[in-house]
């Protein structure tokens, strides 16, 4: 869900074989059909209506179906308009980036929002490994790589999404323009290998309890037969989401069942944009968006084998946004990602984790003055 827990770096499974990030031959479960119709005429990136977008589809170089949102400006030439990638967290959607689609896309930028590895219109593997920031960044790769993209793009991430955009600005350096994190700072590889209770016990229990949950085997199930109650308690304003206490162990599933009741409803989602994520979250399941938590004991080993340099180039202009109330990201976790970004900027726009939603217009003329001004 947040912060920088998911940043960290495990360890492999044990009987992995050779790791094979790009294109491991595993089974996969098939999307369902979340098509959508094209915008229709007069009607162009309305954030309250998912249909106004341009939705595609492609398949990667790894066989594997991704959906994505592809706006571009009127002036759009392939190899010249500048590309904004956009990497959403759990548990969202290409759509998590609505308010900021269409300012973008008029400063004269393409947008290449997909919906994630797992989620929506998006293949679902059951490999788990497939969904470490290293996977998931080589998956990107392979995404701009179908899409013929091979200037480097500024990328845009939130949540999980910056895990992976952090894994790959170390990985795929050259391809990176520019990189804004939401939430979720950079953190180096840990020499160690960690399972997911493991890295609760060293990161604290009162910050990443609710990981135990995420990685139990009944938490599928029970979140699934509660997605209304998830929707309405992840999606909550600044002023109100540090209560209740949602990461200490066991907290989580007790407000996800309705044990323990929620003080307030959503208050940055319309009614029409809460059912389209109760709609969309029970359609596709949150089985598989759960495996970026699962897929901690693999991260380690990965890494080990690539043996890439963890500090970014500070040629690299990073953006990292730590919402005012952001309930996790605290300010030493910010300070000791310094040494690997020594570029880094940090600001402090007024929201909560979802502060792309809850102060949409804001964030978007933030970063696209932001990148106006690095990148001129």
């Amino acid at each position: 869900m947040e912060e920088g827990g998911a940043g960290y770096t495990t360890g492999r499974g044990p009987g992995q074989g050779p790791l094979e990030i790009l294109s491991p031959q595993v089974s996969y479960i098939p999307s369902p059909n979340f098509d959508i119709e094209p915008p229709p005429k007069g009607i162009a990136m309305d954030p309250s209506d998912p249909s106004s977008f341009n939705l595609q589809h492609t398949k990667l170089a790894n066989g594997r179906n991704y959906r994505y949102c592809d706006q571009t400006p009127t002036d759009h030439v392939h190899e010249k308009t500048p590309v904004l990638l956009l990497m959403h967290g759990f548990p969202e959607s290409w759509y998590e980036w609505r308010y900021q689609i269409g300012p973008w896309v008029r400063r004269g930028w393409r947008i290449i929002a997909p919906d994630m590895l797992g989620y929506g219109g998006t293949d679902k593997p059951d490999d788990v490994s497939l969904y470490t920031p290293l996977s998931i960044a080589a998956e990107m790769a392979g995404l701009l790589d179908a899409l013929d993209l091979q200037q480097p793009v500024v990328i845009v991430a939130h949540d999980w999404g910056a895990p992976a955009a952090w894994a790959f600005a170390i990985r795929y350096t050259e391809r990176v323009r520019s990189l804004i994190a939401i939430s979720v700072p950079y953190q180096p590889p840990l020499p160690m290998s960690l399972t997911v209770p493991q890295l609760v016990e060293v990161f604290g229990s009162d910050v990443l309890g609710y990981w135990l949950f995420f990685d139990s085997p009944e938490a599928p199930a029970i979140i699934d037969a509660n997605i209304s109650n998830m929707v309405d308690l992840f999606w909550r304003s600044h002023d109100t989401t540090s209560k209740p206490p949602l990461y200490p162990p066991g907290a989580l599933q007790k407000y996800i069942t309705g044990e323990w009741k929620i003080e307030s409803p959503s208050t940055i989602l319309s009614e029409k944009e809460r059912q389209w994520y109760i709609d969309t979250l029970k359609a596709g399941g949150i089985e598989k968006p759960l495996n970026y938590y699962k897929s901690t004991p693999y991260r380690y080993g990965q890494e080990q084998e690539l043996k890439l340099n963890p500090v970014i180039p500070s040629t690299i202009p990073i953006l990292l946004i730590v919402p005012t109330g952001e309930s996790i990201t605290s300010a030493k976790a910010v300070e000791r990602t310094r040494p690997f970004v020594p570029s880094m900027e940090v600001v402090h726009p007024v929201g909560a984790h979802f502060v792309m939603v809850e102060s949409g217009a804001e964030v978007a003329k933030m970063i696209g003055e932001w990148l106006e001004e690095k990148l001129k």
